[in-house]
């Protein structure tokens, strides 16, 4: 039996005899090592999932507010490796990567940023893997730091207002935090812009590459692809997730919505071929594989579906994405 006290009815910070861990966070930080004021924490921030969904913003959120973000490193094979025996093995590649990721700052940093992402998109659902993360992060990986977490739900609230609620439970004055939201949407923003067209090459052919964020932008599962299409010259535009009104549809789940309205709107004049990303055990992609494919067939836009794991293999990667690309030229 685990034994729970609670340090005062105006403090929302529960202690067992074992772990602490947070149901609330407290006006002040009190921990084993003593008060903590938000702006000299260390904020540690896996580099995957909401790091994707919304690039640069945590960094700069943070940052304002005075704390220190500590951002995991890219992606690499070593990340993999970690990730092969820390986590479980049922999981998609990158909740594998965001254990990984998790492991790499605990530790090194006074809390981790693990928030509840439930909804990204108003009238939307978020993968349901993510609604977990803060719960299975305090009860393994984590289990010995504090892990910072908060609902992201814009069924329930606009984004702008979850980040004034943050900052409220971090104890930040609301002008400090206004602010702080403000540049970090100008971040994320302009973020959002760079990481839509990865080279313009005049002439050349144009390929669209979809998937979700955190799939399409990680260092090891779409660097090897990224870099094979630019060492044989041709155009690679990422489909962009900034729009964050697209389309209804029958299609719930936000990026594969934003997909398909992508797809279901593209001409044959504007790409000369679309590759979609994919990794193993993704749930989502496998109900919505055979639609997306269908509607690059009736655009007759040539199509090719990559999927990756951990085993992935730069000179498999290479052999598909050069018989695709030859293919199209001699079709041409």
């Amino acid at each position: 039996m685990i034994m729970i006290k609670r340090l005062h009815k105006s403090v929302g910070v529960y202690i067992d005899m074992g772990n602490q861990f947070l149901k609330n966070i407290s006006p002040e930080w009190m921990w084993k090592s003593g008060h903590y004021s938000g702006s000299s924490l260390r904020i540690g921030i896996p580099r995957m999932f909401f790091y994707y969904i919304y690039p640069d913003l945590w960094e700069t959120f943070f940052g304002e507010l005075g704390m220190e973000p500590v951002v995991s490193r890219p992606s690499t094979r070593k990340t993999v490796e970690k990730a092969s025996q820390i986590s479980e093995t049922e999981h998609c590649l990158p909740n594998k990567l965001f254990d990984a990721h998790l492991a790499e700052v605990v530790g090194k940093v006074d809390m981790v940023f693990v928030p509840r992402v439930l909804s990204t998109i108003k009238n939307h659902l978020s993968c349901p893997k993510f609604g977990p993360l803060p719960d299975a992060a305090r009860a393994d990986i984590a289990r010995g730091t504090e892990v910072l977490s908060i609902d992201i739900d814009e069924n329930k609230r606009p984004l702008s207002k979850t980040l004034l609620l943050l900052g409220k439970k971090l104890n930040i004055q609301k002008s400090k935090t206004l602010s702080a939201i403000k540049s970090a949407f100008i971040a994320m923003e302009s973020a959002n812009k760079k990481m839509v067209l990865l080279n313009k090459k005049k002439g050349k052919p144009r390929f669209l590459l979809v998937g979700h964020p955190y799939v399409i932008h990680d260092n090891f599962i779409a660097g090897p692809i990224l870099s094979k299409l630019e060492s044989m010259g041709v155009e690679v535009e990422l489909i962009s997730f900034a729009d964050d009104t697209p389309a209804k549809s029958y299609i719930l789940w936000s990026t594969a919505n934003k997909i398909y309205h992508k797809l279901n709107t593209l001409s044959s004049e504007d790409y000369d071929g679309v590759i979609q990303l994919t990794v193993f055990n993704c749930g989502c992609d496998s109900m919505m594989i055979d639609t997306y494919r269908q509607l690059v067939k009736d655009k007759n836009v040539p199509y090719m579906y990559l999927m990756v794991d951990e085993h992935l293999a730069q000179s498999g990667i290479d052999t598909r994405v050069e018989a695709f690309i030859d293919s199209l030229r001699w079709r041409g």
